[in-house]
């Protein structure tokens, strides 16, 4: 089965698709756990070091400065500018996926299933690799068994013709919804 993907993706899905990359590991080992929304949860995150960090400079400065009031508040500078490195690099990635206007063939057959984009190397992921495939809010996605980090995403578009791919030719591999 081909499936020629013209129209691009919205930025929900592709959101929801370095979501998924941030957190293969996680749903890896655990398939069926709840997708989080990382972009949130790094927004929170350097939120609540910039304000330990500003506490604690505060306290220095009205109270005295002591070896765990510097190293506190650098410690939280430090991990500040990381989230905010991790949260710039996330948005980077969603942009890049949007600016990219090529179109995509699917190609699910008897030996997997393959994602190519024109004038780009084709992924391909044989049915033995393929841990699971999971339809999310905006995306189904295969994962790949080993570590190497490769999901193939598409979108929710297509999740019914994928579905029943998988199920009238009898293919080997796990669906979670």
């Amino acid at each position: 089965m081909t499936i020629e993907i013209k129209e691009k993706g919205t930025r929900q899905f592709y959101k929801e698709v370095v979501n998924v990359l941030t957190q293969y590991r996680q749903l890896l080992y655990r398939p069926e756990d709840k997708l989080k929304d990382n972009f949130t949860r790094y927004i929170f995150l350097t939120a609540a070091m910039v304000l330990i960090c500003l506490m604690s400079i505060y306290g220095g400065i009205t109270g005295s400065f002591n070896a765990m009031k510097i190293l506190t508040a650098v410690f939280a500078g430090v991990a500040s500018v990381a989230t905010i490195a991790i949260l710039l690099r996330m948005k980077k990635m969603v942009d890049g996926y949007l600016e990219d206007d090529r179109p995509s063939v699917v190609t699910l057959d008897e030996n997997g299933v393959e994602i190519e984009k024109t004038g780009a190397q084709a992924v391909r992921l044989a049915w033995d690799n393929v841990a699971f495939v999971r339809s999310f809010v905006e995306s189904t996605c295969f994962f790949s068994k080993d570590l190497s980090g490769i999901v193939l995403s598409v979108t929710n578009d297509y999740r019914k013709e994928i579905m029943e791919y998988i199920k009238s030719n009898n293919i080997d591999v796990k669906v979670v919804r």
